[in-house]
């Protein structure tokens, strides 16, 4: 697990897991990600997320790059445009985390 109280996760704790991960983007770069994904729902412990959920989260992410993307947009981009934000995601759910 993450090591600190979940309840009080904020960007800069999405951040310092997705570089855990590995990922190279900047600080300010993945903070965008961080935030536009915890202005859907809150990054708490991990729980699988049923079809909804993950498109409100990847399309959150998706937002960052296409501000006005709508869930139709999202549905017809082809998947390797869409990797990179599973990819966020999926680094969230290797340390327990996830959007609550």
């Amino acid at each position: 697990m993450f090591g600190i109280d979940e309840a009080k996760l904020g960007s800069d704790d999405v951040v310092h897991v997705w570089h855990r991960a590995g990922n190279p983007m900047p600080d300010h770069r993945l903070d965008q990600y961080a935030q536009a994904l915890m202005s859907e729902r809150p990054v708490g412990a991990y729980h699988a997320l049923d079809d909804d959920q993950e498109d409100r989260a990847i399309l959150a992410l998706y937002r960052v790059d296409r501000p006005r993307a709508t869930f139709e947009d999202l549905h017809q981009a082809p998947p390797l445009a869409l990797s990179s934000y599973y990819q966020l995601l999926h680094d969230l759910a290797r340390e327990g985390l996830g959007v609550s």
